[in-house]
């Protein structure tokens, strides 16, 4: 078995001042420097350092070549499976990404850490050791972009960041995981009932930019200037974080009819954190998607995704319904 673990850097390769300090500290340790001393019987590993950031800093374009590299290394017929590296802040939205556009069967796990290498109780070894476990076992093989935290599998379609700072902070809403490492041993319990990597329609060869989509925040007194400036500013697509069960201030019902006059996709997500949001039957005439049961994050993930398929217009609905 032979598995890359890829590096993007992340708490996971942080140090911080001193063995206390959990909160203020820098990425500074490389791949290579993570993965020695762990490995597993009967498995190779080999290293690839793709960028070494806080995931706070990644935007489209790193977003991008992470998942130009991921897909180049995965190419490789000597490469049996991949685990990634990556910062727990932004890590959900490049393993959707990731889980939306990767053409491969090949187990793909990321993995991140809530403590600096540097800190006592320090949860990085443990979870990459555990993330290698499960790139190496078949019952990984054809589940999408699998992320593994504190013990459990999760589909990178269900991830999202649940708490600050917990050394749980990554977890499910709603769906649950699919498995878990139990000692040595991994258990998968569910697959993935929505489209990914072989089933998604979704393709970034020969992608050299991604679209942008904006997140707007919907709240008591919101003005609708905020639309129209992300509008101004060459958005190609607008996510709103809106109210229960999608439920739009007036300002955001303008900045909805401010963006289909313009031909611009608008979704409609929940600031809640959980839950669908349900369809209804003004989103048509208003030019509004709902974004079901994807947060904002994600469903500005998905939206790009579309987006670079020419997806627009009330299509975009079932894009959301499949992905």
């Amino acid at each position: 078995m032979r598995i890359t673990v890829a590096g993007t850097g992340g708490t996971i390769a942080a140090t911080g001042a001193s063995a206390t300090e959990t909160v203020e500290y820098r990425v500074t340790a490389s791949i290579d420097a993570l993965v020695e001393g762990l490995g597993l019987e009967g498995v190779a590993v080999s290293t690839r350092q793709i960028v070494n950031v806080d995931s706070s800093e990644i935007g489209n374009a790193l977003l991008l070549r992470i998942a130009h590299s991921v897909a180049e290394i995965l190419a490789d017929p000597q490469v049996d499976a991949l685990v990634l590296t990556h910062g727990t802040d932004t890590l959900e939205e490049t393993a959707y990404f990731l889980h939306l556009v990767l053409k491969t069967e090949k187990p793909v796990v990321i993995v991140g850490a809530m403590r600096p290498a540097s800190a006592l109780g320090a949860d990085g070894p443990a979870n990459l050791l555990t993330a290698l476990r499960v790139a190496a076992s078949p019952l990984a093989r054809g589940l999408g972009v699998l992320v593994v935290s504190d013990g459990a599998i999760i589909s990178a379609r269900d991830l999202t960041k649940v708490t600050t700072a917990a050394i749980g902070a990554l977890g499910t809403r709603l769906a649950g995981p699919l498995g878990e490492v139990s000692g040595d041993e991994v258990l998968i319990w569910h697959r993935p009932a929505l489209r990914h990597t072989m089933t998604s329609a979704f393709d970034i060869a020969g992608i050299s930019e991604l679209p942008q989509v904006d997140i707007l925040y919907d709240h008591q007194d919101a003005r609708a200037a905020l639309y129209d400036a992300a509008i101004a500013g060459g958005t190609q697509g607008l996510v709103v974080a809106a109210y229960g069960n999608g439920s739009l201030s007036p300002a955001a019902i303008e900045g909805a009819a401010l963006a289909a006059a313009t031909g611009i996709p608008f979704v409609r997500a929940s600031r809640t954190g959980a839950g669908v949001v349900a369809r209804k039957q003004t989103d048509a005439a208003l030019g509004m998607v709902s974004a079901l049961s994807l947060n904002p994050q994600k469903a500005r993930i998905l939206l790009l995704c579309a987006l670079l398929q020419g997806q627009k217009g009330q299509a975009l609905q079932q894009v959301f319904a499949s992905y």
